[in-house]
């Protein structure tokens, strides 16, 4: 990983999701933000959770999808995956993300939520699942 990468460690449980589906997203995840990231792109992720990434990590997701091609059938799906079902989303003043309910209900996640850290990006799971 580049030097100026943030990195996410730690998990916190139990994140209420407000019936907008706002939830707040930790001070310690916020503060490794590299300074001015005021959005994050969020998108289904692999075993049932979805992922939170900065701006500059998503942008080597989407360089990573394209460099695999587009001619083997589940590169193509991957990149689908991925990249449809990818939002981006803007944290407001008190740190709340408005993670669009359809990527909540895709992973069942209803009221609460556990993030936790996986180096390169924040996974969002349904604390049932996540433990």
């Amino acid at each position: 990983m580049p030097d100026n990468c943030p990195e996410f460690y730690g998990d916190f449980e139990n994140i209420p999701i407000d019936t907008k589906g706002r939830l707040i997203v930790p001070a310690a995840f916020r503060n490794a933000l590299p300074n001015g990231v005021s959005s994050i792109i969020v998108t289904q992720w692999f075993d049932g959770c979805l992922a939170a990434f900065d701006p500059d990590g998503w942008r080597r997701i989407i360089d990573q999808l394209r460099n695999m091609g587009h001619s083997q059938v589940q590169s193509r799906q991957l990149v689908r995956a991925m990249a449809g079902r990818a939002s981006e989303v803007k944290l407001d003043r008190q740190g709340r993300a408005l993670i669009p309910r359809k990527r909540l209900d895709s992973v069942g996640i209803t009221d609460r939520a556990t993030l936790a850290g996986a180096v390169d990006c924040i996974e969002i799971w349904d604390p049932d699942r996540y433990n």
